[in-house]
This record gives C-alpha cells, sequence and structure tokens, in this order.
C-alpha cells in the first residue's frame, strides 16, 4: 500500500450516510467505493449493524469491504474473516438484561454469530428482509424470553433497545451498570455496547492491524454513534442530514445523503477530485 496517500483508509457509517433515505447505495456512492479501493485505499463499513447483515447488503451492490459492526465489537476483513472481537462483560450482561425485564421494553440481543428477541413475535428488520440469505451465513436468529436468558449466558457484543419516547428514561436506568458503554442510532434507541468500545476504537484496531495512521483516516456519519470516529479521524466528514452533535464533531460538514454529500466528500478529500 502507498504510505504517501494522504488518505488511505475510509471507514463509513450506513444508515443516514451512505444510504440515502430510499436506503439504498446511490450509484455515485459505489463509483466512488471502487475508485478509493482502486487507488489502494481501504474502505471499510462502520456500523452498529452486524456483520453478517452488512456483509449481505454490500454483496448485493457487488461491492467488499472491511466491515467494523456492532458499533466496532466485530471487525472483519473483506471476507468476513474475524479479526478482532469484544463483548460485554457477563455479569454486565446479565445486570442489563435484568433492568430491561423490568422496564418492559422491546431489545435484541447480538451475540457472536446470532441475533435474539425478546419477544416470539418480534423479529429483526433482517429477518423479515433476507433472513434466509443471512442464516446461509452462518447467522441464526432466536425468540422469546427463554432463549433470551440462553443468549444471555453466551458471549454478547451489544444490546439494542428500542426505547421510543423512554429514551431518556432507559439511559438512565442502564449508565450506572459497570462495563457497559451507551450510544445510541437514532432519537428512538439505545445501544448497549462493552465499555470503551464504540466505532473509534474499532478504526483504530483496524488502523494498527493495516499500519494506518489516524491522520491518514476519513470517517463519514451522521449520528451520535459517529461521533467518537468523527473526532479520532484526521478527516472526520458529517452529513448535511447528520445531528447538530455530529456536525459539531467533525472536521468538515458535507451535503446530505440525498444530495450526494458523501460520494462528494469522497471525491474531494480522498479521492482529490473537484
Amino acid at each position: 500500500m502507498d504510505s504517501s496517500l494522504p488518505i488511505r483508509l475510509i471507514a463509513t457509517d450506513i444508515d443516514g450516510t451512505l444510504l440515502n433515505s430510499q436506503r439504498i447505495i446511490p450509484e455515485e456512492n459505489i463509483r466512488a467505493i471502487r475508485a478509493a479501493q482502486e487507488k489502494g485505499i481501504v474502505v471499510a463499513i462502520a456500523s452498529g449493524r452486524y456483520v453478517e447483515n452488512v456483509y449481505f447488503l454490500l454483496k448485493q451492490y457487488g461491492l467488499n469491504c472491511h466491515i467494523i459492526g456492532v458499533n466496532g465489537a466485530k471487525i472483519t476483513d473483506e471476507k468476513r474473516n474475524p479479526l478482532i472481537q469484544h463483548f460485554i462483560d457477563p455479569t454486565a450482561v446479565l445486570a442489563v438484561h435484568q433492568k430491561l425485564l423490568e422496564l418492559e421494553v422491546d431489545y435484541f440481543i447480538f451475540g457472536k454469530n446470532s441475533v435474539c428477541t425478546a419477544r416470539k413475535e418480534v423479529k429483526h428488520h433482517s429477518e423479515l428482509s433476507h433472513g434466509k440469505e443471512v442464516e446461509s451465513l452462518g447467522f441464526r436468529f432466536y425468540h422469546g424470553p427463554e432463549e433470551a436468558v440462553k443468549c444471555c449466558q453466551a458471549p454478547v457484543h451489544k444490546f439494542f433497545v428500542c426505547s421510543g419516547e423512554r429514551t431518556e428514561e432507559i439511559r438512565a436506568q442502564l449508565q450506572d451498570i459497570p462495563g457497559i458503554e451507551l450510544t445510541r442510532s437514532g432519537p428512538l434507541n439505545v445501544e448497549v455496547n462493552p465499555i470503551g468500545i464504540n466505532k473509534a476504537r474499532g478504526i483504530k484496531d483496524l488502523a494498527e492491524r493495516l499500519g494506518i495512521s489516524l491522520s491518514q483516516i476519513m470517517t463519514l456519519g451522521d449520528e451520535e454513534n459517529d461521533i467518537p470516529m468523527l473526532e479520532t479521524a484526521g478527516y472526520g466528514v458529517a452529513m448535511g442530514n447528520g445531528t447538530d452533535a455530529a456536525k459539531a464533531a467533525a472536521r468538515f460538514v458535507t451535503d446530505t445523503n440525498n444530495q450526494g454529500g458523501w460520494a462528494k466528500a469522497v471525491k474531494k478529500y480522498a479521492l482529490e477530485e473537484e
């Protein structure tokens, strides 16, 4: 890899960033990804989604990228080979699970190769849209309170809580549990990660393995869970549709995800095209 390149790693969020509001990757973004890779730049997807979900999304567009999944808790190469994994402390897992039961909210438990819902009738959106394809990758979906208990006895990457209008209440109830870190990917959810694990940590872990300095990294995002990586990278770029907090944390702000903002930023800062 050419160490003289100003940007050698692009790490991007998916929802609200790489995807437009129709939840598709625009053609200009696909072209920009391929152009960056042809230039020798590593492109990594840094998402709250689990790795297999991201991998299947990329496959639909013929793309292969490194993946920093579940907010930095699992990192893989372009072929989904695991590089680094982090899990919530088992004691913290049980404490979070008990608190969520008391709060009576819907939530998802993201395990090593699985996602579990506490209610049998609730399914993760990826199971509804392309569950069979994801399962073909060795991933499993579980449902119901008994399965949730079993999943909490195995390694857990993350809890995703459907908080709705109770976001602040739920954060307040969870924040004092030792061994966890709270963030969100939207105003109506709470994400529970291992302490110290976020997208910035995931990017640092990947960059260290690749011999890339933080000054040579470009990150793109729009939400609270993107702020650590926007602050850490040499080129932190917030989307025009991003939150005020994300924009404040970034070095640059581009157009929205519906106005070609992602491709414009990559062309300007990574590909050095006007």
